[in-house]
């Protein structure tokens, strides 16, 4: 994206603010400017960390971080005041900015997928010591140290990209900014970011680099994401030291469900006050007031949801993301609704959709349902860009393999050669794919078969993205054991004309796909890694006898 045209955006998302709605409306179009001045700071930083190699302070970082930190300010005035106090931040530091150049954006995952709210980050900022430093962590943390400096009295605010190996990560800092860090004295230096995930390197790397500069240990403190310990890959010594050092935290539960304007009242206009507090459904906890009970879950990769209970009845909120992409995702949710394939959507709002609440029963779902859904979703869905290449696909497909089952299972994928491969790629069409076929995701309702949780799996954190439909025809197969003439009949009605070869690769790609999501969810998934495990083991043994017959 040019510079120029992400600038023209935060100065639309600032003008929404002169017309929008007093309340949650104008606090979420603030909330939506701060996370394009976010993108617009981290877009210039790494602009700049390229053409240099190192990081380094800029007058034009400052002017973003500036109108960063104006409007968290807002954020935090609205929020603490129930929407009550709610001001236009000035936006007067951009006017020098330079518009010329080409800016690599890269999405905040934390924002898109696993509810970190800009309120977290200025609740938990107001136990920051004054006069502190704060670094933010590059992609999300130079907008999360912004946050942290308007709760603050904070000195100074820098951001930085860790680099290098996957869980070894390094600062490369220019002069200017090992001059910004010596110019900080004796203050208490911050380091934000998201997470910590499986190693912390990124804060812990950071730490390092300080520490370097002459930073005394005792100065340095951390706010993540969340309360929790460093993951199973950190080192021991970055351990030690996230152990020892103040954690600002605060919790989604004390700031979001109890805090100033409660997410229970987010939606009151469409469905009357709650009448008991919210259920919490996260973390495989959905599946108490589901038919299938007994369905595996990852707790750690669930988006947030509620059951929310009123006098109008049941409903779900459902995280669905801060990012401009959950607009899209509403207006899916639409017309998968009024098409009969899913719950009814109410609103979208901060973040959070409001569905109608379903009851059903266990369902699986015939071969014409699944064509029906299928087709809806190919020729109603497509998708501006594509999720990984096939060839991309493949590569990871063989890795999940041989670490989940040895090198013998990467046979599954063996007659997949790289020019068959990539003579299948020009057929691939990429629509917004379910990508969870799974037979705990279908309900029978009195309105008819259902699909849940149908909206934003092509979005996901993962490598697959928007896919060809022949990806849900494959999940199809594999999560309901169809029958290879039942799978002809499914391929006939939503891809008719095009390659069964891609099926066919697919059906490989995504038992492997499926094998590692599950090996990854830990002792949680085990038993359905154990499930794809045996199929993997099935398909090998027949192809292994067609071979010899």
């Amino acid at each position: 994206m040019t510079r120029a045209a992400l600038l023209e955006e935060v100065r639309a998302a600032a003008a929404v603010l002169d017309s929008a709605e007093p309340g949650l409306t104008w606090h979420s179009a603030c909330v939506a400017l701060f996370l394009s001045l976010s993108e617009l700071l981290q877009g210039i930083a790494d602009e700049a960390l390229r053409e240099t190699g190192v990081d380094a302070p800029s007058p034009a970082q400052d002017a973003v971080t500036a109108a960063s930190i104006a409007a968290a300010t807002a954020i935090d005035r609205s929020w603490r005041s129930a929407f009550e106090d709610q001001q236009v931040p000035d936006l007067a530091t951009l006017s020098a900015l330079d518009e010329n150049g080409a800016l690599t954006l890269r999405r905040c995952e934390g924002y898109a997928f696993y509810a970190v709210y800009p309120e977290l980050y200025l609740e938990a900022a107001r136990a920051l010591p004054p006069g502190a430093l704060v670094i933010g962590l590059r992609s999300i943390g130079g907008g999360l140290a912004a946050l942290a400096a308007a709760a603050s009295k904070a000195k100074a605010v820098l951001t930085v990209r860790p680099g290098g190996a996957f869980f070894d990560r390094r600062i490369a800092a220019g002069p200017a900014l090992e001059s910004r860090i010596a110019e900080s004295g004796d203050a208490p230096v911050a380091i934000v970011d998201e997470g910590p995930g499986l190693s912390g390197s990124s804060f812990g790397g950071t730490a390092d680099w300080l520490e370097e500069q002459g930073v005394a240990p005792d100065r340095i403190l951390f706010m993540p994401s969340h309360a929790g310990d460093l993951g199973p890959q950190a080192r021991e010594d970055h351990r030690t030291r996230w152990n020892a050092r103040p954690r600002l935290v605060a919790a989604f539960d004390d700031v979001l469900l109890a805090g100033p304007m409660p997410l229970a009242r987010w939606f009151e206009d469409l469905t009357g006050p709650a009448t008991e507090p919210l259920d919490d459904l996260s973390g495989g906890a959905w599946r108490t007031r589901s038919p299938w009970h007994d369905a595996p879950a990852d707790p750690g990769r669930e988006s947030r949801k509620y059951l929310l209970q009123t006098d109008q009845g049941r409903f779900l909120l459902k995280f669905v993301g801060l990012d401009a992409l959950s607009t899209a995702k509403f207006g899916r949710a639409r017309r998968l609704f009024e098409a009969g394939f899913a719950p009814e959507p109410l609103a979208l709002r901060h973040g959070f959709l409001l569905e109608r609440w379903v009851h059903g029963r266990q369902v699986t779902p015939p071969v014409s349902c699944l064509a029906a859904y299928l087709s809806f979703r190919a020729s109603h869905f497509p998708a501006e860009t594509s999720g990984a290449p096939l060839r991309q696909l493949v590569d990871m497909a063989r890795h999940n393999l041989r670490e989940g089952l040895g090198e013998e299972a990467t046979g599954l994928l063996d007659p997949w050669t790289d020019d068959r491969v990539e003579a299948l790629q020009p057929a691939v069409q990429p629509v917004h794919v379910d990508a969870r076929l799974h037979r705990w995701e279908w309900l029978e309702t009195p309105q008819g078969v259902l699909k849940t949780d149908a909206v934003d799996h092509a979005q996901a954190h993962d490598l697959i993205g928007c896919q060809d439909i022949a990806w849900d025809i494959a999940g199809a197969a594999i999560e309901f054991d169809l029958a290879p003439e039942e799978i002809i009949r499914l391929a006939e009605a939503v891809m008719s004309s095009r390659p069964v070869a891609l099926i066919d690769l697919l059906l490989a790609c995504y038992l492997a796909f499926q094998l590692g999501w599950w090996t990854f969810a830990g002792e949680a998934g085990v038993s359905q890694r154990d499930v794809y495990a045996r199929k993997i083991g099935q398909r090998l043994r027949d192809a292994s006898s067609s071979r010899n017959a």
